[in-house]
Order: structure tokens, then sequence, then C-alpha cells
């Protein structure tokens, strides 16, 4: 009685499966990816490299920022260079990621994080902190990030 449903639910199972879309081990991978990416920014930006770390921005980006909209990748990394002149100026940065939500197929993600820029007790700023949502899209370049939302 046990084996003939079954065989008739396997085929249904099967079926089912094709239409499922990614794997929860998909969007789990899509969400480690994005993180290693903001783990990476926060390297470059710490060894004073402004160009690496906009490299992830999408050329159509759209940063959005208490002083304005910036949008594209190259007015994303003026307003960094004009922001933070020089190595002294850029402190130490880092990330606490808050959440990451992935979309159905795995090719976006969405993250929300905190970030603080550190200094040093003999520097003349003082830390600064803020929160930060990020929508990044893969493409064949890897993830971009196409909206940043910064404050």
């Amino acid at each position: 009685m046990f084996w003939p449903i079954v065989r008739k639910l396997v085929p249904a199972l099967l079926v089912l499966s094709l239409f499922a879309g990614p794997s929860l081990g998909a969007e789990s991978d899509a969400a480690g990816e994005v993180i290693a990416l903001l783990t990476r920014q926060a390297e470059d930006w710490n060894r004073g490299d402004l160009e690496a770390f906009t490299t992830v921005y999408a050329d159509d980006a759209a940063f959005l920022a208490p002083s304005g909209v910036h949008r594209g990748r190259a007015e994303v990394l003026a307003r960094y260079q004009r922001r933070y002149p020089d190595r002294a100026a850029m402190g130490t940065l880092s990330f606490e990621v808050i959440e990451t939500r992935v979309s159905a197929d795995a090719s976006m993600v969405t993250l929300a994080a905190r970030w603080k820029l550190g200094y040093p007790p003999d520097a003349d700023r003082e830390d600064a902190s803020g929160l930060t949502l990020v929508v990044l899209r893969r493409g064949p370049d890897g993830w971009k990030i196409v909206q940043d939302a910064s404050m």
C-alpha cells in the first residue's frame, strides 16, 4: 500500500523541484560572497586605496548620503576623494553586518550594516559611525553595488 503512493509522488516531487528556484545553499552562498566583498572593501579602505574600494560600485550606481545623491562609480570615487583627501583622514573602517536579504533567484542581495571609522587618540578627528543599506546585483563581472544609502 505504501509503495504505490510513493511511486506516484516521486515524479510529481521531481517536477516540482525543477521549479523551486535556487536552494537555500545558493542564498547562503550569495550572502557569504557579499559579506566577503564588504570585508575586502574595508581592507582596501584601510590600505588607503579608494580606487580599489570603489571598484565594487556599478558604473550606474546611486549613492545616497546626507550630502546628496551621487550617480555612477566615477562620481562616488570623486566624492570619497574630496571627503577623505589623505590616509589620515580616512581612519580605519570596519563593518558590522546587521542583516542580509537575498532575492529568490540569488541574483540580488540587500545588506544592512553599521560602519565605523576609527581614528588614533592623537588624531584631530573623533571616531564616526553610521548605517548603510546596500543593494548588490550579480552580473558577469561578479557582485556590484547598484544602490548605497549611507547615513
